[in-house]
């Protein structure tokens, strides 16, 4: 299954050049109406939108198992008000330096099926913490411990199951049970929790407590650490504790285009959307879309996004490894 490309975060908020103890002005959208209620948490004790969604993504880490955690990646393209500066923040997840480009194939070169998307040779090295620490330290205005004081408050009390945890964990109910850590946390007494069942999640609470007393160090070197490389390499994976002390998130140049007068600015390669974007609005600027009737209006759009996504397929990567033709 081809998973889309998700935005972890959006967040916005408007506010004055000047420093102000709290924002006047402020919008929070998230997956989860929790994560929601812990951004704007964080702006009315002074925070800015950037420790807003550092308290945003901790907590969908802990409300969001399915779709959210630690142990993954994710981009966040930044703009400052005060000054229009604008970056992207690339954390996302890197390969252990073990990998091989043949380890999903079998000895006969065959793919091996679902190898690359499940299980332990499908863990690459996480982004998440490393960019929290990176976006409270660079951008923001609390400290680290603040803006992850709601995630850890919600890891240790609980959070109720609704009916999207339900259907997920049916979907996995598979691979949960088969690890007993999981099913211990995330099932009850090995069946799905019915909803309202409060899920608890102390060993998180600790990580991040970790995490907000010792930085990044509290996740890539030290005991956490050694559990992760432990885990993996247990269950036939290739982390080592250097793959974790080497991991840092990097800031890129966002992609940026035009279209009908207005600026487009987007997260740049390694995502594969801006790029497409852009594409897609390129090609739809040489037609007046109000002269055509719906239907082809509807095609000439549909064949845009078919010609972009075929540049994708044919030329996205990682620019750390292949050149990206962007311009």
């Amino acid at each position: 299954m081809r998973r889309p490309l998700v935005i972890l975060v959006f967040l916005m908020a408007v506010f004055p050049a000047a420093a102000a103890p709290r924002v006047p002005a402020a919008a929070v959208a998230s997956a989860h109406p929790l994560a929601t209620e812990a951004g704007h948490e964080i702006l009315a004790a002074g925070g800015n939108a950037f420790d807003a969604a550092v308290a945003v993504t901790a907590v969908l880490a802990v409300v969001e198992p399915y779709s959210s955690g630690l142990g993954g990646g994710g981009f966040y393209l930044l703009h400052r008000g005060a000054d229009g500066f604008q970056t992207m923040v690339d954390a996302r997840e890197r390969a252990p330096a073990a990998a091989r480009r043949d380890m999903y194939l079998d000895a006969a070169g065959a793919v091996i099926p679902k190898a690359s998307i499940d299980g332990p040779l499908a863990a690459a090295i996480p982004g998440i913490p490393a960019a929290l620490v990176h976006l409270a330290g660079r951008y923001g205005r609390l400290s680290l411990q603040q803006s992850l004081a709601p995630a850890i408050r919600l890891a240790r009390a609980g959070f109720a199951v609704d009916e999207r945890y339900r259907r997920l964990a049916r979907f996995r109910l598979g691979a949960l049970k088969a690890s007993p850590a999981a099913a211990a946390v995330f099932l009850v007494e090995g069946k799905v929790p019915e909803v309202g069942t409060v899920i608890r999640q102390g060993d998180l609470a600790e990580t991040l407590t970790r995490l907000a007393e010792q930085g990044a160090a509290g996740f890539y070197r030290g005991a956490v650490a050694r559990k992760l490389v432990d885990g993996v390499r247990a269950a036939g994976g290739l982390w080592s504790l250097a793959d974790l002390a080497a991991y840092r998130v990097v800031e890129r140049e966002p992609v940026r285009g035009q279209y009908r007068g207005l600026n487009i600015i987007s997260a740049a390669p390694p995502s594969s959307g801006g790029v497409a974007l852009v594409t897609m609005l390129n090609i739809l600027a040489g037609y007046d879309l109000t002269a055509l009737d719906s239907v082809t209006r509807k095609h000439l759009i549909i064949e845009a996004m078919r010609r972009a996504y075929r540049d994708r397929a044919e030329y996205l990567g990682d620019p750390d490894f292949v050149t990206v033709p962007v311009a």
